[in-house]
């Protein structure tokens, strides 16, 4: 089905709107530092930019792409533990799925590839979002909301960034030794094509 403007307006209106929601931005971050309680600085940062301008900066092109998540697949020990499904947005329409627990639920690899594919070409937010969900956070942290993150180490990221003007990032070192994520973006939308039982605990 092809949106109206108006009506297509009114959809990526409502999607930028949530980065506005400062108890909607708390919710996310909280809920990803109890899965993750040694996040950093640049982990929270790699969320919002997940989140925000969604995972067309990994697909370089598909045939690339395809190589990569294959190679990473067929590398991965399938196993039960961790969740299949992570809300990177506060209203949850774009979302890590987690490889080994998808290898596990015996997953569709050929069905997760064209839905990530086509989260990648569609329309999520812009820079200046991105940078006004991270001086959300900065703002938050500089009133002790989260004690965990030091706000010099999180003042001088900031100076990092926006010198870079906000890029792609790669998650902490620690964050990669202690959880070893391995995982992909996709549209919520995408979930109903995608044949694994596991899915049915969608966010």
């Amino acid at each position: 089905m092809i949106l109206a403007p108006s009506r297509m307006a009114a959809v990526t209106a409502s999607m930028n709107s949530i980065w506005h929601d400062t108890d909607g931005l708390i919710g996310l971050i909280d809920q990803h530092l109890r899965w993750y309680p040694s996040m950093e600085p640049c982990d929270v940062y790699k969320l919002l930019y997940q989140g925000v301008l969604g995972p067309g900066h990994a697909v370089v092109d598909e045939s690339t792409f395809r190589k990569r998540l294959l190679a990473e697949f067929d590398s991965l020990d399938a196993h039960q533990a961790g969740r299949l499904l992570e809300r990177v947005r506060p209203d949850g329409l774009l979302l890590r799925i987690n490889l080994r627990p998808f290898k596990s639920g015996k997953g569709d690899l050929e069905s997760l590839i064209g839905a990530c594919l086509s989260a990648s070409g569609q329309q999520w937010g812009d820079v200046e979002e991105l940078r006004s969900a991270w001086n959300t956070f900065c703002g938050l942290c500089s009133e002790g909301r989260w004690p965990g993150f030091g706000l010099a180490s999180v003042s001088a990221f900031s100076v990092w960034l926006e010198a870079q003007g906000y890029p792609a990032v790669h998650h902490s070192p620690a964050y990669n030794s202690l959880y070893q994520p391995s995982y992909r973006l996709t549209a919520k939308t995408a979930l109903s094509v995608l044949p694994s039982a596991s899915l049915a605990d969608s966010p």
